[in-house]
């Protein structure tokens, strides 16, 4: 292992290698570094990244297929060296493990030389890097707050490095390439990876030669290149630019890193801690550990340096004047002056929970920023305080009623008294269920929140029964031709208190329309949800507002959000539709899942074809026929095979008790399409019933249950059925697919023996 400053070295030495812009420069120091000299990870420097990115970034945003673990199979420090292996493995739900590691809040930077000595494997599917990521995304998600790539390579291309920042939004990524000569590859020496980041331009090294170099004219936006980032090394397997681990791929693969450093100018190391309140004590202010370096701490004339005095970290306790808290900071090749100012001192939150069930016992509240001077606290009548009265947290048991919690605050210093006040609100609780049914529906569940000691009456309306449940929190329910009220007394020892729940009796039931219902929907695989206004109001969708999904770089193909929803029962309205409209072709994905399994039970994919761009379509998916199930996840895809720019929007997710509701009432269509017979052993017929008019095109197409096609053809509409033959297929259930103007349209249908 080469322990030796590469930049000290060739600083006394005269190498020719220094590239010209880092001789130009004060002097660097260094300021972090780890040479893996010990056994184990050290995790005052670094900390691990477990999982698979799940649920918030599935696939770390690159469809990569590995699962990142801290298990020494995958990574370790032994003889000098860090290794991180990638291998065949059965972790997570994934089929291979790795290790990632990074230094946020415990190594955070902002410019500097920032290098490595690593040794790199090699073979199809294999992605290692060094690169940093923003310490806080000040400017908004990736890529917006941007992403420098230190270097990377891809297993495919072993002899070429890559140097590359992304930044956005719209997106942007700039990538220099550095190819060893003469066929070599990077798996069969330790090479040296350095880049340079200053206010004004970024630049790549490979073995102290420059290969790169970007400046704010390159690439914009440039701001975010002025904020911290930190450092991460990882080794993936898989993903959009490497490609997939396959058939050639040989496992297991590691990358060995011999040591990272990082270099800046002291001038511009930063001084960290906490902006202080009066009085005061035990606060912490850091600045990078240098070698040999002599740390001379100044604070104002009441403060105190309590320990740390000559090291890079003290503890101050403050008196009752404000100031900075000043570093001369001495290195063997320059001084620097460092300063964190504090003008004022902060005024002090009180903190402790808002919302509190009546009668709780053994709450927090704090005045965490003031330790030293006198508190008074008051709490509502019927409320008591069990300890800390004169001290700055106190613990409250609480009553039976609403109120608020007050603190007076007087230091010793005589000029600073504060006061603050925290209201506390009791649980707005609320009868949980379906609020719209078909009729006669039976065994409806309805609850109520679980609270400790509470008794619980329910009453239902006439016409309707409680079946199951009376003195629970949850009771079951048969519903018959007429609305319904559901009311339940909870009984606690502060008293009786009874709630009421309208259940409306209708065919067709609306799960979101944005305008009036809304959906907590929430995005997976990369995608991005927002609700906007319409883009293009029309007679099929006339409302104000709808939903929106796009994708970031990286995302899976079927990407797309999810929510849960009260009990799709398809025995009771089988029915299900959506409106859509994008802005490009693509498949649109309609799934049904019992999220209490985690089982995906159905699954449709529907074209939106070129015919259809700019413009709402109505897709109708008929479950009628199949399994009767219950389902309580909503998830819908979007595919229009690109990231970023292209956009899908939907509404109008609704389900009907038969076809004659499910056509849109905007459209001004009674008309309804029949598969008939259903079940059928060998002939179904297919009768549009007018909504593809005649001389129209609409495509036919037959599915098995894993989504495959059985029978696909064009049909020019002549105001006949059509007829399809599956004599020669098993039993089972198929679906019938049809798409045509403005209309798309799913039928299960059943094969006989």
């Amino acid at each position: 292992m080469n322990l030796m400053n590469p930049l000290l070295g060739c600083l006394l030495l005269g190498c020719l290698i220094i590239p010209v812009q880092t001789q130009a420069q004060p002097c660097l120091e260094m300021i972090w570094s780890d040479e893996f000299d010990g056994n184990a990870l050290d995790t005052s420097r670094w900390s691990y990244d477990i999982g698979d990115g799940c649920p918030n970034l599935c696939g770390w945003g690159n469809n990569e297929q590995q699962y990142y673990t801290d298990a020494p199979e995958n990574i370790k420090v032994e003889n000098g060296l860090l290794v991180i292996t990638g291998r065949e493995d059965n972790v997570g739900g994934a089929g291979y493990s790795s290790a990632k590691i990074k230094s946020q809040w415990k190594g955070d930077f902002r410019y500097g030389r920032f290098e490595a000595r690593m040794k790199f494997p090699t073979t199809q599917g294999v992605w290692p890097a060094f690169w940093m990521l923003p310490t806080e995304s000040v400017y908004g998600i990736w890529p917006e707050s941007g992403e420098m790539d230190i270097v990377e390579m891809i297993g495919s291309n072993p002899g070429r490095a890559v140097g590359t920042v992304h930044t956005g939004f719209p997106y942007a990524y700039n990538s220099g390439y550095y190819d060893l000569p003469s066929g070599q590859i990077f798996a069969d020496d330790f090479h040296v990876f350095a880049m340079d980041w200053e206010p004004d331009s970024i630049t790549w090294f490979v073995d102290g030669i420059q290969y790169h170099q970007l400046t704010p004219n390159d690439i914009g936006p440039w701001a975010p290149f002025q904020e911290d980032f930190y450092l991460i090394l990882n080794l993936a397997l898989g993903g959009n630019w490497p490609g997939p681990v396959d058939a050639t791929t040989v496992l297991p693969q590691s990358l060995e890193v011999d040591y990272v450093r990082v270099y800046n100018r002291p001038e511009r190391l930063p001084i960290r801690g906490e902006q202080p309140m009066v009085e005061a004590i035990g606060l912490e202010y850091r600045t990078f550990d240098i070698a040999g370096a002599n740390y001379i701490w100044t604070v104002p004339s009441d403060a105190t340096i309590t320990s740390g005095q000559g090291t890079h970290q003290i503890t101050v306790d403050w008196g009752c004047t404000p100031g900075a808290v000043s570093l001369e900071l001495q290195t063997d090749c320059d001084d620097a002056i460092l300063t964190y100012e504090v003008a004022d001192f902060v005024i002090p939150t009180l903190s402790g929970p808002g919302i509190v069930n009546k009668n709780q016992a053994g709450l927090t509240y704090t005045l965490s920023q003031a330790s030293a001077g006198t508190f008074t606290w008051e709490v509502p009548t019927g409320a008591v305080i069990v300890s800390g009265q004169g001290s700055n947290q106190i613990v409250v048991d609480w009553g039976c009623e609403p109120g608020e919690v007050t603190v007076v605050f007087d230091s010793s210093c005589g000029t600073a008294s504060f006061s603050d006040t925290l209201p506390v609100a009791l649980p707005t609780y609320a009868i949980r269920g379906q609020v719209s049914l078909p009729a006669n529906s039976s065994s409806r569940t309805y609850s109520f929140e679980e609270i400790p000691g509470a008794t619980y009456t329910w009453s239902v309306s006439a016409g309707s029964s409680i079946v199951s449940g009376q003195g629970t929190s949850t009771i079951g329910v048969d519903f018959g031709t007429t609305d319904a009220t559901i009311s339940v007394e909870v009984g606690t020892s502060c008293g009786t208190d009874t709630y009421d729940f309208a259940v409306v009796i209708e065919e067709s039931f609306l799960y979101v329309d944005f305008d009036s219902i809304d959906l907590e929907f929430i995005a997976y695989d990369g995608a991005v949800f927002e609700e906007v206004t319409n883009p293009f109001p029309s007679g099929m969708n006339m409302s104000q507002r709808v939903g929106r999904v796009n994708k970031t770089v990286g995302a899976k193909h079927y990407s797309g959000v999810e929510a849960d929803v009260y009990e799709i029962a398809l025995d009771l309205r089988p029915i299900m539709t959506q409106k859509v409209l994008s802005t490009t072709t693509g498949i649109v994905r309609f799934m049904l899942d019992d999220e209490t399994t985690g089982s995906e039970r159905l699954k449709i994919n529907m074209d939106y074809g070129p015919d259809d761009v700019n413009k709402w379509v109505q897709l109708v998916y008929d479950f009628t026929g199949s399994p009767d199930e219950v389902y309580d996840q909503l998830r819908l895809t979007y595919n229009h095979f690109v990231t970023t720019t292209e956009f899908w929007y939907f509404d109008d997710v609704m389900s009907h008790p038969d076809l004659s509701t499910s056509i849109s009432p905007e459209k001004g269509s009674s008309e309804v399409i029949t598969v008939y017979p259903n079940p059928s052993s060998d002939w179904f017929y297919v009768d549009t019933k007018g909504n593809f008019p005649v001389g129209s095109t609409y495509g036919l197409e037959v599915l098995d249950v894993q989504g495959r096609s059985i029978l696909s053809r064009q049909v020019v509409a002549q105001g006949q059925p059509v007829g399809f033959d599956l004599s020669g297929q098993p039993a089972g259930l198929y679906f019938v697919r049809l798409s045509g103007p403005s209309l798309r349209y799913v039928k299960a249908v059943s094969k006989m023996e």
